[in-house]
């Protein structure tokens, strides 16, 4: 990857972000994945590089509007930058063409073709025809594109057909069809010799284009993918007379006709034909216009059909009971009985439903209080708030309307909740709530007893099931009086709180870890062992980025695992030689975030929401726990031991911020993920 930008202290972050998403990629072209995997991977690198595309991408062309000269705050060039971002998504975008190309035929010689609508079988023509009648063609609104008619706002991210009609007479009209995305994106054709076959839906209406437009009497129809990209931001306005969820409500409209970032067109649509759209479209200069292959939004490959073929997918890995609640009757019981610890995929996140349900219905429960960033969309944990509601428990729910693209989502179950009656708040002027808390109080017998979950993941059933997360839950009367702190906060935001165990953002998060940081120094230099091991999503924040910089100087040695971006660059002599950064892009999403120092004589860890972020240190509230239990304690230094270990999808991230193998395999290989399964299996 190539260094840019006018410092040599840290990776460009827009460059570490496109080498995270090589990462996955890298997963599609693994043969040790399952086919029908490796197809999902590609599916999941495209959808990520829609999401960079409207945030980052747009981010950045915003700025180079307002100033050419503009740097980004780790002090690169925004014009370079996005130069740079333009050169190595072609690259990415080239191997990934490359990718499915290889993963088709590999699929073929497993009996499983993709097909188009010029290579249907001879039996086939009837059965798509059907299909097309029955489930397509109604949904289908062709549009015209001739003189004095205005081309629609292409909708973001949505698929659509450019369509050139050719007459008799050698006239040209252009039309527009939208894919439903309401439909499957793949039809399962009958098998054929033997062979399994699926097709893209746009291949379906391809098929069908000179019965829709038949009244045109058109001797040639060309079809060709575009699709537009659009900036995702949200203009939240200062007007004091609307409440924040009508201010919400009114950025999501502003936000579905933001200005497109991103044109992609097939590459074979012919020259005089893309003009025509861009003229008809009237992009902003900024824009990328850039050429792609047949098929747009391949982020449906994520839900590619695996045909019944076990031996294609990964095998199912059913969700763990946790050891301290096999033969619980009640999770705040076993909860009286010492802390525990979740480790989900590989535990059920249903422990954290039922602990919300037995609240909503134990008399000896007053109040339950949660923060919701990212629910599900037939959420189980609302369903269990709302039960509590009508249970007659008060029940305080601070929603973070600002969760992107999960606005609409938020607000929908906001109204539910406020007609459960509910109390519902919408966090912290000016400060997003990403903590991830639950506290239930009790009162029995006049005496009060707290519980509290403290986690690193949103409370979403459906993303617990792929994404690695960790949720303490404890009743130690020191912690839940910090997280009843924190609530008070929610309701009565101008009063500063002090936490002596917590570490919450925008207040001691950051401070908190520098003076950890500056203990691991100390020991350093009077000659006793120091070490960091941190493991986060992403790693931007210059100010911690330095101080691990120090820290490497004065010889304390630090192992970090950074799923996602790392601006930190590592193994540099004089500025970072003691410090390694490696990466895990497997079966499984690493989003957990918590830091292990070496202490005095007694290990330190800390189990975190917030990535060393500036956004998550300075501008959220983030929670940060201590881990007490010692049992728990080890449990975190052996789940890091795995990732740290592992030989198969771990990546050593170079200075420059290039994915290399993590090492030799020594003793055989070692697939973290795959271990942690057993690892928790074995400890019930």
């Amino acid at each position: 990857m190539k260094k840019g930008g006018d410092t040599d202290r840290y990776i460009n972050r827009e460059l570490s972000w496109l080498s995270f998403n090589h990462r996955v990629l890298q997963e599609a072209q693994s043969a040790d994945n399952p086919l029908v995997e490796r197809m999902r991977f590609l599916g999941i690198f495209s959808n990520n590089l829609d999401e960079f595309y409207r945030v980052r991408v747009a981010y950045l062309q915003r700025m180079a509007s307002v100033d050419a000269k503009a740097k980004t705050t780790l002090g690169f060039p925004v014009v370079h930058t996005l130069n740079e971002i333009e050169a190595q998504i072609t690259r990415l975008q080239s191997e990934f063409d490359d990718t499915f190309v290889a993963v088709q035929k590999d699929l073929r010689r497993e009996g499983i073709a993709m097909v188009d609508e010029a290579h249907l079988a001879p039996g086939d023509a009837e059965f798509v025809d059907d299909y097309f009648r029955r489930t397509v063609r109604p949904s289908l609104v062709p549009i015209m594109l001739g003189r004095g008619v205005e081309m629609p706002e292409l909708v973001d991210g949505e698929g659509y057909l450019a369509i050139r009609l050719t007459t008799a007479e050698a006239k040209k009209k252009l039309a527009l069809i939208q894919l439903p995305s309401h439909l499957p994106r793949f039809l399962t054709l009958p098998a054929d010799q033997g062979l399994k076959r699926v097709m893209f839906l746009d291949d379906v209406i391809r098929d069908a284009l000179p019965r829709i437009f038949k009244l045109f009497e058109a001797v040639h129809i060309e079809a060709f993918a575009i699709k537009a990209t659009r900036d995702a931001a949200i203009d939240m306005d200062d007007d004091l007379t609307r409440s924040v969820m009508a201010k919400m409500e009114r950025g999501l409209k502003r936000r579905s006709s933001g200005e497109v970032v991103r044109f992609l067109y097939d590459r074979q649509m012919p020259k005089d034909m893309l003009q025509a759209l861009l003229r008809k479209l009237e992009l902003q200069s900024e824009a990328s216009v850039i050429p792609g292959e047949r098929y747009h939004n391949r982020r449906d490959l994520m839900g590619f059909p695996d045909f019944g073929r076990s031996d294609l997918v990964h095998p199912a890995q059913k969700p763990l009971t946790h050891l301290r609640l096999k033969a619980a009757t009640s999770v705040m019981n076993a909860i009286d009985e010492g802390d525990i610890l979740l480790h989900y995929p590989y535990h059920k996140f249903v422990h954290v439903v039922d602990l919300l349900r037995e609240a909503a219905i134990d008399p000896s429960v007053r109040t339950i209080q949660i923060n919701l960033y990212r629910v599900a969309k037939n959420s189980l944990v609302i369903n269990a708030l709302v039960n509590a509601a009508r249970n007659g428990k008060h029940v305080e729910v601070v929603v973070e309307l600002a969760a992107r693209f999960d606005e609409k989502q938020n607000i929908r179950i906001s109204n539910m909740l406020k007609e459960a009656g509910v109390v519902v708040r919408f966090g912290i002027p000016k400060l997003k709530v990403h903590a991830k808390l639950i506290l239930i109080t009790r009162k029995h017998q006049g005496r009060v007893r707290r519980y509290a979950h403290i986690g690193t993941g949103n409370f979403h059933e459906k993303t617990a099931g792929v994404y690695e997360d960790l949720s303490l839950l404890t009743a130690h009367s020191d912690l839940t009086k910090e997280v009843a702190k924190i609530f008070d906060f929610f309701e009565n935001s101008f009063e500063r709180k002090q936490y002596k165990l917590l570490f919450v953002s925008p207040f001691t998060n950051r401070r908190r870890f520098m003076n950890l940081i500056n203990e691991e120094m100390k020991r350093s230099k009077a000659g006793k062992d120091a070490w960091i091991r941190l493991k986060l999503n992403n790693l931007v924040d210059t100010g911690m980025i330095d101080k691990l910089y120090r820290a490497s100087s004065a010889g304390v040695q630090i192992q970090l695992v950074v799923r996602g971006i790392c601006a930190l660059k590592a193994g540099v002599p004089g500025l970072s030689d003691n410090i390694e950064v490696r990466s895990v892009v497997g079966r499984y999403l690493e989003h957990s975030r918590f830091a292990v120092f070496a202490g005095d004589g007694d290990t330190q860890v800390y189990l975190s929401s917030a990535d060393w972020m500036t956004r998550n240190l300075d501008r959220r509230v983030e929670v940060t726990t201590p881990v007490l239990d010692g049992g728990l304690k080890a449990q975190l230094a052996d789940l890091f031991d795995h990732l740290w270990g592992d030989n198969q999808k771990a990546r050593r991230v170079t200075e420059d911020g290039d994915n290399l193998p993590a090492g030799e395999v020594g003793g055989g290989p070692f697939l973290a993920q795959e271990r942690l399964y057993a690892y928790h299996a074995d400890q019930g």
